[in-house]
């Protein structure tokens, strides 16, 4: 069953911190938008989706209802993160947003698009231009997710 546009949980993998305290952020600034983990790479994010370890507990850590990648985080690959959640049965379903950098060639944006990225953004490299995709996208996850 997919959460309602309101009181969704977003897992954000990225391991740049200043980006992810931007959305974080942005995601904050909509008022009963949800609530955002943050994984700091993919094996990270792995455990997290699985409820492994740590993050057995989901009354702590929240099943997310979208996941959100950079692509490139800590030396390993969004696409690669993404290939492993639509390869698995119990995590598919989950909505996936792959952040590019502006300057990733199109052939990037093409294959997250074939292994199954719901939307791919790329990320400005002005942090201002930054800050406004980022406060554009978490407003339209938090606004209708069925969008996506």
């Amino acid at each position: 069953m997919a959460a309602s546009p309101r009181h969704q949980h977003f897992l954000l993998v990225e391991n740049d911190a200043q980006e992810a305290t931007l959305l974080e952020n942005a995601f904050k600034a909509i008022p009963d938008c949800g609530t955002v983990s943050i994984a700091r790479n993919v094996s990270e994010a792995k455990a997290y989706l699985k409820g492994a370890g740590v993050y057995s507990d989901r009354q702590k850590y929240r099943f997310p209802s979208t996941i959100l990648s950079s692509y490139r985080v800590d030396g390993d690959s969004g696409v690669d993160l993404l290939a492993w959640v639509k390869a698995d049965t119990e995590l598919r379903q989950i909505p996936f947003v792959l952040l590019v950098p502006a300057s990733a060639p199109s052939t990037n944006v093409t294959e997250a698009k074939a292994t199954g990225s719901v939307r791919v953004a790329r990320k400005p490299k002005n942090s201002t231009d930054l800050q406004d995709m980022l406060d554009r996208l978490a407003e339209a996850l938090c606004s209708d997710s069925a969008d996506l």
